[in-house]
């Protein structure tokens, strides 16, 4: 009995420290909301983008990726639920990129129904130097 205690301590130790090291490892933080109010950046929807650069290295290209839900949390057939956006931009180290990014590609009906973005990440930056990061489901970004 005492071996599986210490069996499962190590294992808990173990796992816990991965998380928190992997956590750290993530050389970006991003938040986002969809916004719908008067706008010169779009026309029916935008995405209130704020990119983190927590690396050493200047950005100078990303991918982020979210879903979008209606008011109810359902998917909506009037607008894509899983949303891919490429963005070109030149973001220094350890600098932040604050930006409005225009949706109305993604409407394909307009509602009068606010909707929500869930489950928000990047899934690939590209650095100056070359170098990139992939992360192409957001598993990093779940710890």
């Amino acid at each position: 009995m005492k071996k599986y205690y210490l069996l499962l301590n190590y294992l808990l130790l173990f796992f816990t420290s991965c998380n928190l090291f992997a956590k750290e490892k993530i050389p970006y933080g991003v938040e986002g909301a969809i916004v719908m109010d008067e706008s010169d950046k779009y026309e029916y929807m935008g995405l209130e983008l704020k990119f983190s650069n927590k690396s050493n290295l200047r950005v100078i290209g990303f991918t982020v990726v979210f879903f979008v839900f209606d008011e109810n949390g359902e998917p909506s057939s009037s607008v894509k639920n899983n949303i891919v956006i490429n963005v070109s931009c030149d973001i220094p180290s350890f600098a932040v990129l604050e930006n409005c990014i225009s949706l109305d590609n993604y409407v394909y009906v307009f509602e009068d129904v606010r909707y929500t973005s869930d489950y928000l990440y990047v899934s690939k930056i590209i650095y100056s130097d070359g170098t990139i990061w992939q992360d192409p489901f957001g598993t990093k970004s779940l710890y």
